[in-house]
């Protein structure tokens, strides 16, 4: 959708990290207050310059492990400091 490279010219003004496949997108947050702001930003952008409808069953701030993008889940490090970190594996069918 070209209509969404304007979103993604908003994240990247934002400087937020985040993955875009078609009309589907995740944004990475190291907190979840910057997550709910990071996601209260891109909701009113969407609806308001964009004018598109958010899927609310599909929308939401989750951790990581509770997570798949296009085939991939995370799981975190196991290494000693690495608290938070996590890692990108193939998501178990």
């Amino acid at each position: 959708m070209r209509l969404l490279h304007e979103l993604d010219k908003e994240l990247e003004k934002q400087g937020l990290k985040y993955v875009r496949y078609a009309d589907d997108f995740s944004i990475y947050c190291k907190t979840s207050q910057a997550a709910k702001n990071a996601g209260n930003k891109v909701y009113l952008f969407l609806k308001n310059k964009l004018k598109l409808e958010i899927n609310p069953d599909k929308s939401g701030i989750r951790k990581p492990v509770h997570f798949e993008i296009l085939g991939y889940g995370f799981v975190p490090t196991y290494k000693k400091g690495d608290r938070g970190k996590y890692q990108l594996v193939v998501a178990v069918a």
